[in-house]
């Protein structure tokens, strides 16, 4: 009797560990601190998570320590992919810049990309226009999906071009990679991958892209442990501060 209740137990065990290293492997979330010079302005998450054969990215950017309305800054976003071709069904973005709020949705079928835009009234709820629009697509990608494909490709090639649509814009990104390092982290030294972007992307709000940006890329985890990267309104530096759930999430998917 007493080597049966054992039994029992060890398997309950056994069905909570299975579990929870499911659970743990199909989501991996990093966060990070935005900096300029020495001070902190500003935090940022991004959470990848498997769910069903599809890839769910949800990822927020926010100021912080900010004393002007002007320069207050809340984004956040959210995509989701095809785990098997890495191809975008639905990307959603919303801005809060200074006194600009909108909000993005675009819906990949097929060879199309259906595109809904929200301006609203300075900070207000009121719509102040809305726009609907369809646009033909080839292989591009929205900002999450073209992010995870570079952290894949570096691994394959030197150099090469992002596909991406943007703000009724298509784009061929070139990236390169630059070598690796070691750096320092909260979680000790990591070897990185440095690459350089040309992101020349053309938006609206504060944080239109401008000039080259640095990445460094983890080997493991293949997610940025540092980023040097600049905006119309200044340069600022992103270092990570945790990461949490399975670093091989990345690396497993197939591309």
């Amino acid at each position: 009797m007493f080597k049966k209740i054992l039994f029992k137990i060890f398997l309950i065990f056994i069905f909570i560990t299975v579990q929870s290293s499911t659970s743990l492997s199909s989501t991996i979330t990093a966060c990070y601190d935005v900096n300029v010079f020495f001070l902190r302005v500003g935090e940022s998450c991004i959470t990848y998570k498997i769910d069903n054969k599809i890839l769910k990215i949800n990822s927020y950017m926010r100021t912080v320590n900010i004393g002007t309305l002007a320069k207050r800054i809340y984004d956040y976003g959210s995509s989701e992919l095809v785990i098997e071709k890495i191809s975008p069904k639905k990307f959603t973005f919303y801005q809060e810049e200074g006194t600009f709020k909108r909000y993005q949705e675009y819906n990949f079928k097929e060879n199309k990309i259906y595109v809904i835009e929200r301006k609203y009234k300075k900070l207000t709820d009121d719509i102040e226009k809305e726009e609907r629009k369809i646009y033909s697509r080839s292989d591009e990608l929205d900002p999450y999906s073209a992010a995870l494909f570079l952290f894949k490709n570096f691994q394959i090639s030197p150099e090469g071009v992002i596909p991406i649509f943007y703000d009724d814009k298509f784009y061929k990104i070139p990236w390169k990679t630059l070598g690796e390092i070691f750096i320092k982290t909260p979680l000790g030294e990591v070897k990185v991958q440095k690459l350089l972007i040309k992101p020349y992307i053309k938006g609206k709000g504060l944080l239109q892209p401008k000039g080259d940006w640095l990445l460094y890329i983890d080997k493991t985890s293949l997610l940025p442990i540092r980023m040097e990267i600049g905006f119309i309104i200044g340069s600022v530096k992103v270092d990570l501060v945790s990461i949490n759930g399975d670093l091989n999430l990345i690396p497993n998917l197939k591309i």
